[in-house]
């Protein structure tokens, strides 16, 4: 068979197909690029606007608590005028100071709550040693005694009950800025006897006595009793008791003095005795 040449109709119409296919390409692939364009502004825009949004909150917030800051003393001086009031003197303790914004409560509660569990405080333990002399003789002769020196060694212990201090006992001097504490004087609490310690000198013997001097129960309760006597009158004396009161302001100095500059450490604790 003969070639068929395509006609110049045909070949127009050719043409013409493919320019139309290339620019439905061309058109498709420009709104695909836009597509694309848009998605990937749209995440910026939101996110930009995300943070313009946080931005001017910030300054409105900002601005806000400038404006309080501002007006506060104003505010504050229209709501709470100077108002002077005239205190009685057993008042004036519980009101807090000017200055220092501290009262007696404040140092009340801070005592009383550490004194509580200190209902024998101790204070001071003193050594003490007293010298018991032991007899026994037949019939009650001279010539049959033999006696016996024992030496025997314990300890005094003085205490001060905190446990009864109340808010009376506590004062407080807001020129001075002075604490004072009362508390009651020492006293002899309990005295032990250390058994180990105790020294038995030699059995003295008249010219007709022989043996030891051997004490029934009764009588070994006794010494002891008396052995107790002793040191107790030795402790209790004057000068004793002055000693141990004495220690007990610097002790309970030591107690307080803590638990106060808690509260204001520039403040002075005094201690001193009820009468």
């Amino acid at each position: 068979m003969p070639d068929m040449k395509p006609t110049a109709d045909q070949v127009r119409d050719e043409a013409r197909s493919n320019a139309v296919r290339e620019e439905a390409t061309r058109k498709s692939r420009r709104a695909q690029a836009d597509e694309i364009e848009r998605y990937d502004r749209e995440p910026r825009r939101k996110f930009r606007l995300h943070h313009l949004k946080w931005i001017i909150r910030g300054i409105i917030l900002i601005a806000i608590i400038i404006a309080v800051l501002f007006l506060l003393p104003r505010i504050r001086d229209i709501l709470s005028p100077d108002i002077n009031i005239d205190v009685p003197d057993s008042l004036s303790g519980l009101l807090p100071d000017k200055e220092m914004g501290y009262n007696k409560v404040d140092y009340s509660n801070a005592i009383l709550g550490e004194s509580r569990t200190k209902s024998d405080f101790v204070v001071l333990e003193q050594d003490v040693e007293v010298s018991t002399r032991v007899s026994q003789a037949l019939a009650n002769l001279a010539l049959f005694e033999k006696s016996k020196i024992i030496h025997s060694y314990g300890m005094g212990v003085y205490t001060v009950d905190l446990s009864k201090l109340t808010a009376a006992d506590i004062t407080f001097d807001q020129k001075l800025n002075l604490v004072t504490i009362s508390i009651p004087h020492a006293v002899l609490s309990y005295v032990t006897v250390d058994v180990e310690k105790t020294v038995f000198e030699e059995t003295k013997k008249a010219l007709f006595a022989f043996g030891e001097i051997k004490l029934t129960n009764e009588q070994l309760n006794l010494l002891e009793q008396n052995i107790q006597d002793a040191m107790q009158e030795k402790l209790n004396n004057a000068d004793m008791l002055a000693k141990a009161d004495v220690s007990a302001l610097s002790q309970v100095l030591k107690l307080f003095e803590p638990v106060v500059k808690t509260i204001d450490p520039d403040v002075i604790v005094n201690i001193a005795f009820t009468e």
